[in-house]
């Protein structure tokens, strides 16, 4: 990104392995980021696929939920074609919070995460998820649980549709067992997906992660449970470089 300064990552494989590169944080204002849905031009996606223009990772800010909430927005018009009725319907949860509000607290909360490609001083937003480090117990309930502190918790893998195909997703599943297992010490990572979207199930597994079972509540919309080694990794995926900004911390 303009005006930052980056990490040289440890390369193994396209891993990025060592811990510092997770560990030190200095505070400075990120370039608000360009919406990865507003006109992508064809050259941007052309070099990010060919490796020509690198992916930074850093925790998302408030100034982000624009582009946050337009890449939700642009997988629910595509998840249909999909053959699933994912996201069809605003789902409020347990604490009656719509989609939106669960996004805007995660961005509040720190623990949502961008992916951006800059090219010609623009900075486009190209992919996002969230990790939280407590389990939403009226999920995750199974008796062999390892607890917190052994396991990480995703949602909202999204990955832009421009960028669709380029094994964005698997590199930001890699990047998130490094960032679980360096700086939480957790041993899984794991993930609810939608109950019905089978497509999303055999991409999982793809991933490397293994059935963990089913949500108990059966009006849970996403009761199939899924869990990976943070030791496991996805071969031939784009590295994402962290970014030595931490807006959340700088806004605090």
């Amino acid at each position: 990104m303009p005006n930052s300064t980056t990490i040289e990552p440890v390369r193994n494989n396209g891993a990025v392995t060592a811990e510092d590169n997770y560990t030190e944080q200095v505070t400075a204002e990120p370039q608000c980021p360009k919406s990865a849905t507003d006109n992508m031009p064809e050259e941007v996606v052309s070099l990010v696929s060919r490796g020509k223009i690198p992916l930074f990772i850093r925790r998302a800010c408030d100034d982000d939920l624009p582009d946050v909430l337009e890449l939700v927005t642009e997988a629910k018009l595509w998840l249909p074609s999909k053959g699933t009725d994912q996201w069809s319907r605003d789902w409020a949860d347990q604490e009656g919070r719509k989609r939106s509000d669960r996004v805007q607290d995660s961005l509040k909360g720190g623990s949502t995460w961008v992916v951006t490609a800059t090219y010609k001083d623009q900075t486009y937003m190209v992919a996002t998820v969230t990790i939280e480090l407590v389990a939403n117990p009226l999920v995750w309930t199974r008796p062999d649980d390892p607890g917190d502190d052994s396991a990480v918790y995703l949602s909202r893998l999204i990955v832009a549709r421009s960028f669709a195909g380029l094994k964005i997703g698997a590199g930001l599943l890699n990047w998130a067992c490094d960032y679980a297992r360096y700086i939480h010490h957790a041993k899984l990572v794991r993930i609810d997906v939608w109950t019905r979207n089978f497509t999303l199930h055999r991409y999982y597994r793809k991933q490397r992660f293994k059935d963990a079972g089913k949500c108990p509540d059966e009006s849970y919309p996403s009761r199939a449970l899924f869990q990976r080694s943070t030791r496991k990794r996805t071969r031939r995926t784009p590295l994402i470089q962290p970014v030595i900004i931490d807006p959340y911390r700088a806004k605090r």
